[in-house]
């Protein structure tokens, strides 16, 4: 009696596949969960103009921040001095670059890149290092917890290639943005008309904010003067508390400093 042949898969050729699978749909769901508790619950707990500081819509982490998620990843980090980067680039007089790496344990959970120049910092050798670490930090810290999407690394990344020419006082003064220069359009009416646009202006104690326009431009001089990541931060802190007239008398200040 003839036997028909029957065909035996073994459970070796399907079930890799199928672990495989399994294993990516879990890893997946996972990832989102972890990303959906973040923004729901951890976000929210990092303090605008703090931890972050948002311009043009996008927000970039300060130290403290990146510090904070450190944190809340249980990560700790390492510096390394960036030769590479560095040789690479040997034609930058008096650059310093770091590589920063990211621990959980002994395992390495990834890395960031940073670099400052000498000049840039009034020659002070400590803010450019200082710059030099918190720029590889921050790198690491953002690349190792996936949220470059959320976060951006720096002020220049927000504002582009804007950044790469200094504001001067002349150009601003003759006309580019003229509202910037003190965002007071009572100047010119009549003392009784000027009081009277005053109080419209004005909140129920009388103070009057500064706009969104002065925040902005204010955000972009800081960025340019000052390269000490400490002062930095204290000065865009007092961005938000400032009145209409602080804020004129600051961009004047800055443009002319």
């Amino acid at each position: 009696m003839n036997q028909v042949a029957t065909a035996v898969i073994p459970n070796t050729l399907i079930q890799p596949f199928s672990d495989t699978l399994e294993s990516f749909r879990q890893g997946v769901d996972n990832l989102l969960a972890k990303r959906s508790y973040f923004i729901s619950q951890v976000l929210p707990k990092l303090q605008e103009n703090q931890d972050y500081y948002e311009i043009k819509g996008r927000k970039s982490l300060a130290k403290g921040g990146a510090e904070k998620l450190a944190s809340i990843y249980n990560l700790t980090a390492t510096f390394q001095r960036d030769d590479e980067t560095m040789n690479s680039f040997s034609s930058v007089k008096d650059m310093i670059a770091y590589v920063c790496t990211l621990y959980r344990g002994n395992q390495i959970i990834g890395q960031g890149r940073g670099a400052a120049i000498l000049s840039k910092n009034q020659g002070d050798i400590n803010k450019t290092l200082k710059m030099a670490q918190k720029s590889a930090y921050i790198d690491a810290v953002i690349r190792s917890t996936g949220l470059s999407d959320i976060f951006t690394q720096d002020l220049e990344t927000v504002f582009g290639s804007e950044e790469t020419t200094p504001i001067q006082a002349s150009n601003f003064n003759e006309g580019m943005n003229p509202q910037l220069r003190t965002e007071n359009r009572s100047e010119g009416l009549p003392e009784t008309d000027r009081g009277l646009y005053m109080m419209e202006q004005a909140d129920d104690s009388g103070f009057i904010p500064a706009t969104e326009k002065q925040k902005s431009y204010l955000s972009r001089l800081i960025s340019q003067k000052y390269f000490e990541p400490d002062e930095m931060e204290d000065r865009f802190k007092t961005i938000e508390g400032l009145s209409k007239y602080e804020a004129s008398q600051l961009i004047d200040e800055l443009l002319n400093s």
